[in-house]
Protein backbone atom coordinates (compact mmCIF):
# COMPACT_ATOMS: atom_id res chain seq x y z
CA UNK A 1 0.00 0.00 0.00
CA UNK A 2 1.44 3.41 -1.04
CA UNK A 3 1.77 6.50 0.72
CA UNK A 4 1.32 5.41 4.39
CA UNK A 5 3.67 8.82 5.35
CA UNK A 6 0.96 10.60 3.47
CA UNK A 7 1.87 13.65 0.71
CA UNK A 8 5.53 14.12 2.36
CA UNK A 9 7.58 16.84 3.92
CA UNK A 10 9.35 17.69 0.78
CA UNK A 11 5.66 17.82 -1.69
CA UNK A 12 5.69 21.86 -1.95
CA UNK A 13 9.81 21.49 -3.37
CA UNK A 14 9.06 18.81 -5.29
CA UNK A 15 6.34 20.70 -7.00
CA UNK A 16 8.37 23.72 -7.26
CA UNK A 17 11.22 21.31 -8.99
CA UNK A 18 8.22 20.14 -11.79
CA UNK A 19 7.43 23.61 -12.00
CA UNK A 20 10.88 25.01 -12.80
CA UNK A 21 11.35 21.67 -15.48
CA UNK A 22 8.98 23.18 -17.36
CA UNK A 23 9.89 26.34 -17.98
CA UNK A 24 13.94 25.89 -18.36
CA UNK A 25 16.53 24.70 -20.50
CA UNK A 26 18.10 20.78 -19.77
CA UNK A 27 20.74 20.99 -17.08
CA UNK A 28 24.05 19.51 -18.61
CA UNK A 29 25.69 16.66 -17.75
CA UNK A 30 28.50 14.48 -17.44
CA UNK A 31 28.25 10.63 -17.84
CA UNK A 32 30.66 8.19 -16.73
CA UNK A 33 30.84 5.07 -17.87
CA UNK A 34 30.97 2.64 -14.85
CA UNK A 35 31.59 -1.14 -16.62
CA UNK A 36 33.19 -2.03 -19.82
CA UNK A 37 31.93 -3.48 -22.68
CA UNK A 38 30.13 -7.23 -22.25
CA UNK A 39 29.37 -9.21 -25.03
CA UNK A 40 25.73 -11.01 -24.45
CA UNK A 41 23.90 -13.85 -26.30
CA UNK A 42 20.13 -12.71 -26.98
CA UNK A 43 17.95 -15.53 -26.25
CA UNK A 44 15.01 -13.63 -28.26
CA UNK A 45 17.23 -13.04 -31.19
CA UNK A 46 20.01 -15.33 -31.36
CA UNK A 47 22.29 -12.60 -31.88
CA UNK A 48 25.04 -11.24 -29.77
CA UNK A 49 24.58 -7.76 -28.13
CA UNK A 50 27.12 -5.27 -26.54
CA UNK A 51 26.35 -3.70 -23.44
CA UNK A 52 28.05 -1.15 -20.33
CA UNK A 53 27.03 1.08 -17.51
CA UNK A 54 27.20 4.28 -16.82
CA UNK A 55 26.03 7.01 -14.15
CA UNK A 56 25.54 10.87 -14.26
CA UNK A 57 24.60 13.00 -11.57
CA UNK A 58 20.66 13.78 -11.53
CA UNK A 59 19.65 16.97 -12.11
CA UNK A 60 17.72 17.19 -8.83
CA UNK A 61 20.08 15.10 -7.13
CA UNK A 62 19.51 17.52 -4.40
CA UNK A 63 15.59 16.07 -3.79
CA UNK A 64 16.50 12.81 -4.09
CA UNK A 65 17.36 10.10 -1.14
CA UNK A 66 21.03 9.33 -0.87
CA UNK A 67 21.15 6.24 -2.99
CA UNK A 68 18.98 7.52 -5.81
CA UNK A 69 21.27 10.79 -6.52
CA UNK A 70 22.94 9.40 -9.84
CA UNK A 71 21.45 8.09 -12.81
CA UNK A 72 21.64 4.80 -14.12
CA UNK A 73 21.74 4.03 -17.68
CA UNK A 74 22.64 0.87 -20.03
CA UNK A 75 24.10 1.40 -23.45
CA UNK A 76 23.22 -1.32 -25.81
CA UNK A 77 24.42 -2.10 -29.51
CA UNK A 78 23.58 -4.29 -31.95
CA UNK A 79 26.61 -4.44 -33.71
CA UNK A 80 30.36 -4.52 -32.29
CA UNK A 81 32.54 -1.40 -31.58
CA UNK A 82 36.02 -1.27 -32.82
CA UNK A 83 38.42 -1.74 -29.94
CA UNK A 84 35.30 -2.39 -27.62
CA UNK A 85 37.54 -4.66 -25.58
CA UNK A 86 40.36 -2.49 -24.98
CA UNK A 87 37.69 0.27 -23.77
CA UNK A 88 37.35 -0.85 -20.72
CA UNK A 89 35.76 2.10 -18.64
CA UNK A 90 35.79 1.53 -15.18
CA UNK A 91 35.89 -2.32 -13.62
CA UNK A 92 32.72 -2.13 -11.82
CA UNK A 93 30.00 -4.85 -12.56
CA UNK A 94 27.05 -3.47 -15.14
CA UNK A 95 24.55 -4.70 -12.78
CA UNK A 96 22.30 -6.41 -15.67
CA UNK A 97 21.31 -9.65 -13.91
CA UNK A 98 21.01 -12.11 -16.56
CA UNK A 99 17.59 -12.89 -15.05
CA UNK A 100 14.85 -10.45 -15.39
CA UNK A 101 13.29 -9.01 -12.29
CA UNK A 102 9.36 -8.82 -13.43
CA UNK A 103 7.91 -9.72 -9.85
CA UNK A 104 11.20 -9.86 -8.08
CA UNK A 105 10.52 -13.31 -6.95
CA UNK A 106 13.34 -15.59 -9.07
CA UNK A 107 11.42 -18.41 -8.84
CA UNK A 108 8.61 -16.58 -10.76
CA UNK A 109 10.89 -14.36 -12.83
CA UNK A 110 12.58 -17.38 -14.46
CA UNK A 111 9.14 -18.91 -15.62
CA UNK A 112 8.04 -15.57 -16.63
CA UNK A 113 11.53 -15.16 -18.66
CA UNK A 114 10.38 -18.67 -20.18
CA UNK A 115 6.70 -17.09 -21.42
CA UNK A 116 8.49 -13.95 -22.94
CA UNK A 117 11.29 -15.86 -24.29
CA UNK A 118 8.77 -18.13 -26.26
CA UNK A 119 6.04 -16.08 -27.34
CA UNK A 120 8.54 -13.07 -28.79
CA UNK A 121 11.45 -15.19 -30.67
CA UNK A 122 12.19 -12.92 -33.00
CA UNK A 123 11.14 -13.48 -37.24
CA UNK A 124 14.17 -14.54 -39.10
CA UNK A 125 14.10 -11.03 -40.94
CA UNK A 126 14.69 -9.10 -38.08
CA UNK A 127 17.17 -11.56 -36.49
CA UNK A 128 19.32 -11.24 -39.95
CA UNK A 129 21.89 -8.26 -40.12
CA UNK A 130 19.24 -5.08 -39.37
CA UNK A 131 18.90 -2.44 -40.94
CA UNK A 132 21.47 0.51 -42.32
CA UNK A 133 20.81 3.82 -40.81
CA UNK A 134 22.83 6.91 -40.49
CA UNK A 135 24.95 7.55 -37.70
CA UNK A 136 23.18 10.42 -36.40
CA UNK A 137 20.30 8.54 -34.57
CA UNK A 138 19.87 6.77 -31.24
CA UNK A 139 16.95 5.56 -29.34
CA UNK A 140 15.92 5.71 -25.67
CA UNK A 141 13.92 4.15 -23.62
CA UNK A 142 12.69 4.97 -20.37
CA UNK A 143 10.80 2.33 -18.15
CA UNK A 144 7.72 1.54 -16.50
CA UNK A 145 6.65 2.39 -12.60
CA UNK A 146 8.66 -0.85 -11.19
CA UNK A 147 11.34 -2.14 -13.76
CA UNK A 148 14.25 -2.83 -11.86
CA UNK A 149 17.76 -2.59 -13.61
CA UNK A 150 16.24 -2.04 -17.01
CA UNK A 151 15.26 -5.44 -17.69
CA UNK A 152 11.55 -4.79 -18.11
CA UNK A 153 12.95 -3.07 -21.46
CA UNK A 154 16.14 -4.79 -21.90
CA UNK A 155 14.13 -7.46 -24.03
CA UNK A 156 12.61 -4.71 -26.01
CA UNK A 157 16.52 -3.12 -26.40
CA UNK A 158 17.51 -6.66 -27.65
CA UNK A 159 14.74 -7.04 -30.45
CA UNK A 160 15.48 -2.53 -31.96
CA UNK A 161 19.44 -4.01 -31.67
CA UNK A 162 18.71 -6.15 -33.89
CA UNK A 163 17.08 -4.35 -36.46
CA UNK A 164 18.95 -1.26 -36.10
CA UNK A 165 22.76 -2.50 -34.84
CA UNK A 166 23.90 0.66 -36.19
CA UNK A 167 22.53 2.94 -33.60
CA UNK A 168 22.80 3.01 -29.87
CA UNK A 169 20.35 2.40 -27.55
CA UNK A 170 19.92 3.55 -24.11
CA UNK A 171 18.40 2.40 -21.13
CA UNK A 172 17.46 4.85 -18.29
CA UNK A 173 16.54 3.18 -14.94
CA UNK A 174 13.59 4.72 -12.46
CA UNK A 175 14.71 6.66 -9.67
CA UNK A 176 14.05 4.45 -6.52
CA UNK A 177 14.38 1.37 -8.34
CA UNK A 178 17.10 -1.26 -8.64
CA UNK A 179 20.61 -0.08 -8.38
CA UNK A 180 19.28 3.40 -7.00
CA UNK A 181 16.80 2.30 -4.06
CA UNK A 182 17.73 3.60 -0.62
CA UNK A 183 18.24 0.51 1.78
CA UNK A 184 15.07 2.08 3.28
CA UNK A 185 12.78 1.60 0.75
CA UNK A 186 11.29 -1.75 0.52
CA UNK A 187 9.63 -3.83 -2.47
CA UNK A 188 7.96 -0.90 -4.96
CA UNK A 189 6.14 0.58 -2.57
CA UNK A 190 6.34 4.37 -2.42
CA UNK A 191 5.66 5.89 1.28
CA UNK A 192 4.69 9.47 0.50
CA UNK A 193 3.45 11.41 -2.81
CA UNK A 194 6.36 13.30 -2.92
CA UNK A 195 8.40 10.27 -3.63
CA UNK A 196 6.13 9.66 -6.58
CA UNK A 197 6.36 13.55 -7.53
CA UNK A 198 10.50 12.78 -7.45
CA UNK A 199 10.32 9.70 -9.35
CA UNK A 200 8.84 11.62 -12.20
CA UNK A 201 10.53 14.99 -12.34
CA UNK A 202 13.73 12.72 -11.63
CA UNK A 203 13.27 10.68 -14.76
CA UNK A 204 12.01 13.39 -17.21
CA UNK A 205 14.82 15.83 -16.17
CA UNK A 206 17.40 12.79 -16.31
CA UNK A 207 15.89 11.99 -19.77
CA UNK A 208 16.04 15.61 -21.18
CA UNK A 209 19.88 16.34 -19.99
CA UNK A 210 20.63 13.15 -21.50
CA UNK A 211 19.04 13.86 -24.57
CA UNK A 212 20.82 17.40 -25.10
CA UNK A 213 24.55 15.30 -24.24
CA UNK A 214 23.72 12.61 -27.08
CA UNK A 215 22.51 16.20 -29.30
CA UNK A 216 25.97 17.55 -28.17
CA UNK A 217 27.52 14.25 -29.65
CA UNK A 218 26.51 14.22 -32.82
CA UNK A 219 23.14 11.86 -32.60
CA UNK A 220 20.64 14.61 -34.41
CA UNK A 221 17.95 11.95 -34.82
CA UNK A 222 16.57 10.81 -30.96
CA UNK A 223 13.70 8.54 -30.64
CA UNK A 224 12.50 8.61 -27.27
CA UNK A 225 10.22 5.73 -26.20
CA UNK A 226 9.06 3.62 -22.97
CA UNK A 227 6.54 1.28 -21.34
CA UNK A 228 3.67 2.07 -19.39
CA UNK A 229 5.05 4.64 -17.03
CA UNK A 230 7.84 5.42 -19.00
CA UNK A 231 6.23 5.61 -22.10
CA UNK A 232 4.46 8.64 -20.02
CA UNK A 233 7.27 10.24 -19.40
CA UNK A 234 8.87 10.02 -22.45
CA UNK A 235 5.90 12.00 -23.54
CA UNK A 236 6.43 14.96 -21.05
CA UNK A 237 10.15 14.43 -21.87
CA UNK A 238 9.40 15.58 -25.74
CA UNK A 239 7.65 18.54 -24.29
CA UNK A 240 10.42 19.87 -22.12
CA UNK A 241 13.20 19.68 -24.84
CA UNK A 242 13.31 20.28 -28.78
CA UNK A 243 16.13 17.52 -28.69
CA UNK A 244 13.45 14.80 -29.61
CA UNK A 245 12.92 14.40 -32.78
CA UNK A 246 10.40 10.96 -32.51
CA UNK A 247 8.04 9.34 -29.91
CA UNK A 248 7.14 5.72 -29.67
CA UNK A 249 5.01 5.51 -26.67
CA UNK A 250 3.82 2.08 -25.42
CA UNK A 251 0.71 1.90 -23.23
CA UNK A 252 1.27 5.44 -22.28
CA UNK A 253 -1.43 7.44 -20.22
CA UNK A 254 -1.87 11.01 -20.23
CA UNK A 255 -1.59 11.37 -16.85
CA UNK A 256 -1.28 9.46 -14.06
CA UNK A 257 -4.75 10.79 -12.70
CA UNK A 258 -5.73 7.71 -15.04
CA UNK A 259 -4.01 5.55 -13.02
CA UNK A 260 -4.23 6.27 -9.80
CA UNK A 261 -7.87 7.38 -9.42
CA UNK A 262 -9.15 5.55 -12.29
CA UNK A 263 -7.01 2.68 -13.52
CA UNK A 264 -5.26 -0.19 -12.19
CA UNK A 265 -3.48 0.94 -9.57
CA UNK A 266 -5.88 3.18 -7.82
CA UNK A 267 -6.75 0.20 -4.73
CA UNK A 268 -2.75 0.71 -4.11
CA UNK A 269 -3.67 3.99 -2.43
CA UNK A 270 -5.77 3.35 0.85
CA UNK A 271 -3.70 6.32 2.44
CA UNK A 272 -4.80 9.78 0.66
CA UNK A 273 -8.03 10.46 -0.41
CA UNK A 274 -8.62 11.31 -4.41
CA UNK A 275 -9.07 14.29 -3.66
CA UNK A 276 -6.45 15.55 -1.98
CA UNK A 277 -4.04 13.58 -4.39
CA UNK A 278 -5.73 14.59 -8.12
CA UNK A 279 -4.36 18.37 -7.52
CA UNK A 280 -0.71 17.18 -7.51
CA UNK A 281 -1.02 14.41 -10.08
CA UNK A 282 -2.41 16.84 -12.17
CA UNK A 283 -0.18 19.55 -11.97
CA UNK A 284 2.71 17.40 -12.07
CA UNK A 285 1.52 14.58 -14.54
CA UNK A 286 -1.22 15.82 -17.29
CA UNK A 287 0.29 16.47 -20.14
CA UNK A 288 -2.11 19.65 -20.71
CA UNK A 289 -0.18 21.38 -17.86
CA UNK A 290 3.20 21.35 -20.01
CA UNK A 291 4.69 22.96 -23.01
CA UNK A 292 3.68 21.62 -26.19
CA UNK A 293 5.43 18.84 -27.56
CA UNK A 294 8.27 19.30 -29.91
CA UNK A 295 8.43 15.72 -31.61
CA UNK A 296 7.93 15.51 -35.40
CA UNK A 297 6.19 12.12 -34.84
CA UNK A 298 4.80 9.22 -32.56
CA UNK A 299 3.86 5.91 -32.52
CA UNK A 300 1.32 5.49 -29.91
CA UNK A 301 0.64 1.39 -29.03
CA UNK A 302 -2.04 0.77 -27.08
CA UNK A 303 -3.50 -2.33 -25.83
CA UNK A 304 -7.32 -3.29 -26.33
CA UNK A 305 -8.18 -4.49 -22.80
CA UNK A 306 -5.67 -2.45 -20.98
CA UNK A 307 -6.83 -2.69 -16.68
CA UNK A 308 -4.33 -0.16 -15.97
CA UNK A 309 -3.94 2.16 -18.28
CA UNK A 310 -7.42 3.76 -19.16
CA UNK A 311 -8.12 3.71 -23.00
CA UNK A 312 -9.89 7.10 -23.12
CA UNK A 313 -6.56 8.41 -21.12
CA UNK A 314 -4.54 6.88 -24.57
CA UNK A 315 -6.60 8.53 -26.91
CA UNK A 316 -6.82 11.66 -24.58
CA UNK A 317 -2.88 11.22 -25.45
CA UNK A 318 -3.55 11.09 -28.98
CA UNK A 319 -5.90 13.65 -29.73
CA UNK A 320 -3.30 16.29 -27.59
CA UNK A 321 -0.71 15.13 -29.47
CA UNK A 322 -2.54 15.77 -32.68
CA UNK A 323 -4.37 18.80 -31.69
CA UNK A 324 -0.61 20.30 -31.78
CA UNK A 325 -0.22 19.05 -35.12
CA UNK A 326 2.17 16.31 -34.85
CA UNK A 327 1.01 13.18 -36.90
CA UNK A 328 0.10 10.15 -34.46
CA UNK A 329 0.10 6.46 -35.88
CA UNK A 330 -2.50 4.61 -33.73
CA UNK A 331 -1.88 0.99 -33.37
CA UNK A 332 -4.06 -1.63 -30.43
CA UNK A 333 -2.71 -4.63 -29.63
CA UNK A 334 -4.97 -7.74 -28.21
CA UNK A 335 -4.91 -7.80 -24.74
CA UNK A 336 -4.37 -6.45 -21.48
CA UNK A 337 -1.23 -4.24 -19.65
CA UNK A 338 0.75 -7.11 -18.59
CA UNK A 339 0.22 -9.56 -21.66
CA UNK A 340 1.60 -6.72 -23.18
CA UNK A 341 4.51 -6.96 -21.69
CA UNK A 342 5.26 -10.38 -21.92
CA UNK A 343 3.05 -11.21 -26.07
CA UNK A 344 4.39 -8.09 -27.21
CA UNK A 345 7.31 -6.68 -26.96
CA UNK A 346 8.08 -7.95 -30.69
CA UNK A 347 5.08 -5.39 -31.29
CA UNK A 348 6.98 -2.62 -29.52
CA UNK A 349 10.22 -3.34 -30.92
CA UNK A 350 8.08 -3.04 -34.30
CA UNK A 351 6.77 0.25 -33.74
CA UNK A 352 10.01 1.26 -32.50
CA UNK A 353 12.05 0.62 -35.28
CA UNK A 354 8.99 2.32 -37.39
CA UNK A 355 9.16 5.49 -35.15
CA UNK A 356 13.31 5.82 -35.86
CA UNK A 357 13.36 4.95 -39.56
CA UNK A 358 9.68 6.11 -40.45
CA UNK A 359 9.59 9.33 -43.53
CA UNK A 360 6.39 11.09 -41.97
Amino acid sequence: NHFKDGLGEKIEQSMQAVRRMKQTQPAPIDVSWRSAWQQRQSPLTGRAYWARRGSFVSPIADLLPSGAKDASLWEVRGSCLEGWESDVGSSEDIQLPDGTVWLGIPALDRVVDIIVKRMNVASPRVASNGTTISGDHAVLILPDFGGDFCKRTLPLAELVAAELPGAPIFLLEMPLRGSRKPPQYRGAVLPAVQDMMHMGCAIIEESRSLCRWLKQRGFDRLTVSGVSMGGHMAALTACCTEDVSRLCLLMPSHSAEANWTDGGIMGMNREISVDLLKPYLYEATSVDTYPPCRAEHTVLVVAKDDGYVPHWSSELLRDHLRHQGIPVDWRVIPGGHVSGFLAHQLDFARAVVDATLGDT
